[in-house]
Order: structure tokens, then C-alpha cells, then sequence
């Protein structure tokens, strides 16, 4: 377990939260044990709603109720560098800031297909101002969810999906200084399930469905439909174009077909995924479970 090698920032002391999203308790016994092996203050909690803000939320009522100053998130599926919360808080102690994010190294026990665009880790400089940022590798004050402060929380309408980008954008216009960190590394393994070709096209229509929600929530139905139904319908089209003339180009081509042929596939993946958010359609993308 990562967590229980960490250092800690100067004059600060590390208790870790596990949230497990279930209808009944399956590990209070397990992370009891974890504790008592490594010397680790760890706690349990069982958030029986079923959906990541649920659990999110249930983790920072977690923090709050632990008196913390400074509360860091880090994915299931991820394992954290030594330095990993001492640079992070370094990071926000020398640049003011109240939110930090940084990189993830994605290691794959499956090579994704050669038409697929991989996150690649690109250098930036740390202190640099970010305006939204996700959940897997952040430290935040205890200012943002404090409800005698900001007093956010993640959206709990957002079940498939963009509740973390929709968190920190709401953190940074309300005030909060977010900062990048670029020594702050995490590692995260991607199982091979989640690279087969299925998976990764219900990724992206999963990422659009929960992209236009998110956009009705915040700015209202009418600015959606204007921004995101001539996105859709311009998507497919394309898509369905490129697809077409890719069918016989991979026989011809092969993988230089190939690609354009799914380039077409993903196209219309994201504007299928853009109309079943303008209509509200639940998608269920992490209801299948990765990595068991």
C-alpha cells in the first residue's frame, strides 16, 4: 500500500480515508488489518448510495470530521510516490494556492489498440494556474468544503461522470487559487479490460454524455442545446463520412485505413455521447468494474 510509505509535510501529520461504495460492509475488516500492519491511521467508511460523488462526498464529510487542514484524493486504482504529498503541499505553500494537481503516469498491462489516443504526460511548469482539474492526484485546503467557507461538495446528479471537473470549477470561481505540480507524481495500472476496443468507445460516449449534463446543470438547457446539439449532429456526420471511406481504406491500407476508419467510430461515439446528455439519458460506463 503506497499511502503507508508517504512522507509527511513538514509539521504535518497523514490519516488515510477508505471509502467503499457498497450496499453492505465488505472490507471495515481488511483496511483494519492494512492499518494495524503498517503503523497507518486508517479509516473506514460504507456509503451505500451508489455513484462516485456519493462516495467522494462521504470521503470529505470523512475529513471534515477528522479535523483536517488539508485534504488530498487519490483514485483506487493508483499508487502514490514517497514525495507525492510533501511536494503537492510545498507546491501550494510557495505559490499561496489552495488547490494543487499533478500528473499521472498511466502504466498498461495491455497496450491500447494503434488507434487510440494515449494520454501522454506532458511537462508543465508547476505553479502554473489551472482552472478545473480531476480527482486523481490532489491536495486541497480545508477552506473549499468547509461549510463555513466554500462549502462545496461534488454534484450527486453528476453519477456518470464530470463531477470532479464540475468541483474544481466551481472552487476556482469562487476564488480558489489552483495550481499545477509537476513533481507530484501518481502512478495508475489500467487493466486490460479497460483498453479493448468496447470499453474505450463507451469511455468517450460516457465523457460526452457527462460533459453536456454537466453544461445543463451549470448554464441551463437552452445554452446546451444551442452549444452541444450542432456539435452532436456535426459529429456523426463527419464521423459517419469517415467511417464509410475508412472501411475499404483499412483493406486497402491497413492500419493507415484503419485509423481514419475509427476516427470516424469516435467521432460518432462523442456525438451519441452529446445526445444522450442533452436528452438525460443515464450512461453506464462505470457500472462495470475494471481490475477484478
Amino acid at each position: 500500500m503506497s499511502l503507508s510509505q508517504l512522507q509527511a509535510p513538514a509539521g504535518g501529520e497523514i490519516a488515510v480515508v477508505v471509502v467503499e461504495n457498497d450496499t453492505q460492509d465488505n472490507l471495515s475488516g481488511l483496511v483494519a488489518e492494512i492499518s494495524s500492519k503498517t503503523g497507518v491511521a486508517i479509516s473506514y467508511a460504507l456509503e451505500t448510495t451508489r455513484g462516485i460523488p456519493f462516495a467522494r462526498n462521504a470521503a470529505l464529510e470523512a475529513a471534515l470530521s477528522m479535523e483536517a487542514d488539508w485534504i488530498a484524493l487519490i483514485d483506487d486504482d493508483e499508487t502514490a510516490r514517497s514525495n507525492w504529498l510533501v511536494n503537492l503541499s510545498h507546491a501550494c505553500d510557495t505559490h499561496a494556492a489552495e488547490v494543487a494537481n499533478g500528473p499521472v503516469h498511466r502504466i498498461y498491462e495491455k497496450e491500447p489498440p494503434y488507434w487510440w489516443k494515449r494520454q501522454l504526460l506532458k511537462p508543465r511548469e508547476t505553479g502554473n494556474e489551472i482552472t478545473e482539474a480531476p480527482t486523481n492526484n490532489i491536495l486541497m485546503s480545508r477552506r473549499i468544503i468547509d461549510p463555513q467557507a466554500l462549502g462545496l461538495r461534488f454534484e450527486e446528479r453528476l453519477t456518470n461522470g464530470a463531477e470532479d471537473i464540475d468541483f474544481f470549477r466551481r472552487a476556482h470561481a469562487a476564488g480558489a487559487k489552483m495550481i499545477w505540480v509537476d513533481d507530484a507524481l501518481v502512478d495508475e495500472f489500467i487493466p486490460a479490460s479497460r483498453v479493448e476496443r468496447s470499453r474505450l468507445l463507451n469511455r468517450l460516449i460516457m465523457a460526452a454524455c457527462s460533459g453536456t449534463q454537466m453544461k445543463i446543470l451549470r448554464e441551463g438547457r437552452g445554452v446546451a442545446f444551442r452549444d452541444h446539439l450542432p456539435k452532436s449532429i456535426r459529429r456523426m456526420l463527419v464521423g459517419l463520412t469517415a467511417f464509410v471511406v475508412g472501411l475499404p481504406a483499412r483493406l486497402l491500407l491497413g492500419q493507415r485505413g484503419g485509423r481514419l476508419l475509427y476516427y470516424g467510430l469516435t467521432r460518432m461515439c462523442k456525438g451519441w455521447g452529446n445526445m444522450k446528455g442533452l436528452t438525460g439519458t443515464i450512461h453506464s460506463y462505470y457500472h462495470e468494474i475494471d481490475g477484478r
